[in-house]
């Protein structure tokens, strides 16, 4: 049995992405942030930087495995279901880079830009400057890449778009026309929306996990 915290936030949702992907029966347990759930003991045994995504793994024998944070989730049940990543070494490779771009780049530069621009009490230009640049540079990328490529990893749907996909519809939601700017960054965005696992694991932790 697989028990996912998460909270309605991009990364929350690359967990509960994959999870419905992989068709993996799971429950959901809502972290209440706003309450400071995340900082109490129980959650910090499972996430000691109080962070989610998180997930806990009830294995035989009474055994429990825990993992946190979006990217282990990911990698973990990819490398053990044996999916979401091309068999080819050469688009496994390029799936790596990418997944580790949307774990290390694009997603933690979109949350500082959030924070910076506008939950910050004070504005202070050269950090929303910075990090809007740093944003640019992500979108850039990804929008070479898949002027070449019908995913990120090449011809597979992978934990590489997984990874960037949350991010890339919240700005999207967000105002500034991005997806008018970048025509590739589109039309991959509108294909991985269209996917039904997709839309259901966006929706999580708002609605039951499908299990």
């Amino acid at each position: 049995m697989l028990t996912l915290y998460s909270f309605p936030t991009p990364n929350g949702r690359k967990a509960s992405i994959l999870l419905e992907e992989l068709g993996l029966p799971y429950a959901v347990h809502r972290v209440d942030l706003a309450a400071g759930e995340n900082k109490r003991p129980d959650f910090l045994a499972v996430s000691p930087i109080t962070k989610i995504p998180a997930l806990v793994e009830e294995l035989p024998g009474g055994r429990v495995r825990r993992l946190f944070g979006s990217g282990a989730i990911l990698l973990h049940f990819a490398e053990r279901t044996g999916r979401l990543l091309p068999e080819d070494e050469d688009e496994r490779t390029e799936a790596m880079s990418w997944f580790m771009l949307g774990v290390s780049d694009l997603g933690p530069t979109a949350i500082d830009m959030q924070r910076f621009a506008a939950r910050s009490p004070d504005r202070i230009p050269y950090a929303i400057d910075l990090y809007k640049g740093e944003l640019m540079r992500c979108y850039a990328a990804l929008e070479e890449r898949l002027g070449m490529a019908e995913h990120l990893a090449g011809a597979t749907y992978s934990i590489a778009d997984i990874a960037c996909f949350p991010f890339i519809a919240a700005a999207a939601v967000a105002g500034g026309g991005l997806l008018d700017r970048f025509p590739n960054l589109k039309r991959w965005h509108d294909a991985v929306a269209a996917r039904p696992a997709v839309q259901r694991g966006m929706a999580i932790p708002d609605m039951a996990a499908s299990g």
